[in-house]
């Protein structure tokens, strides 16, 4: 067994639909079964903004959002795979979308939902995208305290 580390980098979105009677943050069930956030990995020449948003628009079929690219949020934890210790970073931004209407990509996602941040924080299987929640659910309640 190796005990090399190999880095590993994946972007992803924190889809948000803003209601009157507070947000919905989009879950998706990856095929593995747990659930968090649209995300996966840049390819070839991509930038982390436009690897988030292509994988959220392939994951989810979402076109019509807002990103807010000023703020983003991390997560980082480690897993062996094929004897191999991987540590990982996924960085996600956020982004408001106009609609709720989402078409799961099948090879990737097998279910999603709109959830209130009670709701999701019951839902999300990983500490680690538990905590990327309370921290966007913090930002989104000071930006709307100063702007009001």
């Amino acid at each position: 067994m190796s005990n090399q580390i190999k880095q590993d980098q994946a972007f992803g979105i924190v889809p948000i639909l803003r209601h009157k009677d507070g947000d919905r943050f989009l879950l998706i069930q990856h095929l593995a079964g747990h659930w968090g956030f649209p995300k996966g990995h840049a390819e070839t020449g991509e930038s982390a903004v436009v690897a988030a948003c292509r994988e959220l628009e392939e994951e989810t079929g979402i076109r019509g959002y807002q990103l807010l690219e000023q703020v983003s949020f991390s997560e980082h934890y480690r897993f062996i795979k094929d004897d191999k210790t991987i540590e990982k970073t996924v960085t996600y931004f956020l982004a408001v979308v106009q609609s709720k209407e989402v078409v799961c990509q099948a090879i990737e996602i097998k279910d999603y939902v709109w959830a209130t941040f009670d709701v999701a924080i019951g839902r999300i299987t990983f500490d680690q995208a538990r905590q990327v929640l309370i921290q966007v659910n913090q930002y989104l309640t000071s930006e709307l305290r100063t702007e009001a």
